[in-house]
């Protein structure tokens, strides 16, 4: 048994002895980040954390504390601070303390545990090969504002007074760089990033090269003229368009009304070529894990289907308020926070179609490489406003760049307008995936 199983029994065993009911969840993990820069080393450090948060459940009433103190004396200030939190919360009947039903499938792949053991200087080398490749990539790249490689390396345990125990390692890496292209005193950045669960599994040069090419292909970009166009998403965006769309599926949203498709379950919301998919274990995923943050087996919940808008993300807590099973989509940024409804894989469903035959079907329009504001989109009304940049596109020649392209509408536009996903779905760091997407009829400003 881990340290970390030790001390999750023990806070159990805690809270029984001061007769509360309620739920630890403890987490541990080792990160170590390196940027690099012109050639320097600008920064390498280690940081670990290790901390508990506690749920106490007591009448339909729940409290939540936290504490990185896990010896018995601060495990009982926190379990003593959630319960008195707890009273001055209102009752609800579906405040429960999660008690799922153990999945009996083999847990998904957790990633390379001894990266932990991995020698810093070939970390710190995997940032300076991006930088390098970027570099050798294009001779109008002229500046690296920086290279980062991220290592994390964790396990999780999760108990309940009633009777759950699980717990499970991770292990991910990543590496991302962001690079300036000069030409005609004209500059463009360009950023990429991927992700593994093995060391072997980054690729540092792919990386660097296609920061390059994004910095690049935008060079000499005009502002198109204002008006309705077909548009094809690069896969990276679509991944990063359903990351800030997924608030409408989450089923606290929905029970609050705050969610455009709130009342909508069963209707159509989307063309036939949309299929969305939420996958807790799909192979290789950023987020891929055997269970979500209050223990519920992962699994795949199909959310549309054919432009039915089938169900929502739910936790314990929206699932028991509607009558229905959670969809193990608690998440937790760290153990200082009570879980909180969010994605895991959440993903189209790819077609046959190469990607070339998604771009032969539009007439005349635009390929979107990179949309900006994001954070814009109103999980209310669905309306967005997004910058953007990318090509003109003609019957599936990539034409010269544009800048400077605004894209307006709502999620219901873009779900409706959706009419071919390509075959080539990508993994994200951050726990989406994409594909190439076209997206008939949107609304585009320029000039």
């Amino acid at each position: 048994m881990s340290d970390t199983a030790v001390l999750a029994d023990r806070a159990t065993a805690i809270l029984g002895e001061m007769k509360l009911s309620g739920e630890i969840y403890l987490e541990e993990n080792l990160v170590f980040v390196s940027t690099v820069s012109g050639g320097k080393v600008e920064s390498a450090e280690t940081k670990e954390q290790r901390g508990a948060g506690i749920r106490i459940y007591e009448g339909g009433r729940v409290g939540f504390a936290h504490t990185s103190d896990l010896e018995p004396a601060g495990i009982r200030v926190a379990a003593s601070a959630a319960r008195a939190l707890a009273e001055h919360a209102d009752p609800e009947a579906a405040n429960q303390i999660p008690n799922p039903v153990l999945s009996a499938l083999p847990p998904p792949e957790s990633g390379d545990l001894s990266l932990a053991r991995i020698e810093t200087y070939r970390k710190i080398a995997l940032a300076r090969a991006m930088e390098e490749a970027a570099r050798a990539a294009d001779p109008r790249v002229t500046k690296v504002r920086q290279a980062r490689y991220t290592d994390v390396v964790g396990r999780v345990e999760l108990r309940t007074t009633s009777g759950l125990a699980c717990g499970a390692s991770f292990a991910r890496l990543y590496g991302s760089i962001e690079v300036v292209a000069e030409q005609g005193g004209e500059s463009q950045s360009g950023w990429a990033s991927d992700y593994a669960l093995k060391f072997a599994g980054l690729d540092p040069f792919r990386i660097g090269r296609e920061a390059a090419r994004r910095a690049v292909a935008k060079i000499g970009g005009t502002r198109p003229g204002t008006r309705r166009a077909d548009l094809v998403l690069d896969p990276e965006v679509t991944g990063h368009l359903l990351e800030a769309f997924h608030p409408v599926l989450a089923a606290d949203s929905v029970l609050k009304g705050k969610s455009i498709l709130a009342g909508r379950a069963g209707q159509k919301v989307g063309s036939a070529a949309v299929s969305l998919v939420d996958d807790g274990r799909f192979p290789g995923g950023d987020r891929t894990f055997p269970f979500d943050a209050e223990g519920i087996p992962t699994r795949r919940t199909s959310l549309i289907e054919g432009g039915v808008l089938k169900g929502y993300l739910h936790n314990t807590y929206t699932a028991l308020k509607m009558g229905l099973q959670s969809t193990a989509n608690a998440t937790r940024s760290s153990y200082m926070s009570p879980p909180r409804i969010g994605p895991t894989t959440l993903y189209l469903v790819p077609s046959t179609s190469p990607r070339e035959e998604v771009l032969a079907q539009v007439e005349e329009g635009f390929y979107i490489s990179e949309v900006m504001g994001l954070h814009t989109v109103d999980p209310i009304t669905g309306e967005f406003s997004l910058g953007a940049a990318g090509h003109g596109l003609r019957r599936g020649e990539i034409l010269p760049p544009v800048t400077g392209v605004g894209i307006a509408g709502s999620i219901l536009e873009v779900l409706a307008g959706i009419a071919a996903v390509g075959s080539d779905l990508r993994l994200l760091p951050g726990g989406t995936a994409g594909s190439t997407t076209l997206v008939r009829n949107l609304s585009v400003s320029g000039s």
